[in-house]
């Protein structure tokens, strides 16, 4: 997954939108970073509906070491509420587990690998980024979730620690996202789904529309 198909496909990219090998190296803390991370940076670093819409992800010379100095950071939740990093132990290997953690001195694993995080991050962004969303989330029940799962392709990367989401979708031009959330005491699900074009969300719209409060 390393090279990145799947994302260019979803944000319509075909050409290469990101940091020159000199913008890598130049500045960075470290000398050096996962293969996987190097390759996404060249590749699709410098776009930023991908990697700003909604969390953001931070540039070479941006990379900084967490409070408790064992952890590279870059990637940062969009309110600073928390923060992802890789063991610095972990840097010299191609595709590294990747950890959440509020407040950088206690870490929890989120991906098994840093291909899965980078793909659920940019689906996470594509929500919000793609020309056709739905704008607000719907509220579903848990067997409307259920439902979804079901019908839908759930793609193989989701954020386990930090709030829970999972990813489906009907083609390659979609995502559809189901969020947990806790409303009065109590877990309920929130759906967001978008595309890259009209007729694929239509296609999505007219299954979905159907499922939760509006």
């Amino acid at each position: 997954m390393s090279d990145f198909v799947k994302i260019k496909q979803l944000f319509n990219i075909t050409e290469d939108e990101g940091f020159s090998w000199a913008e890598i190296t130049h500045g960075n803390i470290h000398q050096s970073l996962p293969k996987v991370l190097i390759n996404y940076y060249r590749q699709l670093g410098k776009n930023k509906a991908i990697n700003h819409t909604q969390d953001n992800l931070l540039a070479p010379n941006e990379l900084r070491l967490s409070d408790n100095q064992d952890y590279l950071v870059f990637y940062v939740e969009n309110q600073g509420v928390c923060v992802w990093g890789i063991a610095i132990k972990q840097l010299q290997e191609a595709n590294p587990t990747v950890y959440m953690s509020y407040d950088e001195q206690s870490w929890r694993p989120e991906a098994d690998c840093l291909s899965d995080f980078l793909y659920a991050m940019a689906y996470l962004q594509a929500v919000f980024a793609l020309p056709y969303n739905l704008e607000d989330f719907v509220s579903i029940s848990k067997e409307e979730a259920q439902t979804i799962k079901q019908t839908f392709t759930q793609l193989g990367f989701a954020f386990t620690q930090w709030i829970g989401i999972e990813f489906y979708c009907h083609s390659d031009n979609d995502v559809i996202m189901v969020q947990k959330n806790v409303a009065d005491n109590q877990l309920v699900y929130d759906l967001l789904y978008a595309a890259n074009n009209k007729d694929d969300f239509l296609a999505l719209y007219n299954t979905l529309s159907q499922l939760g409060s509006w």
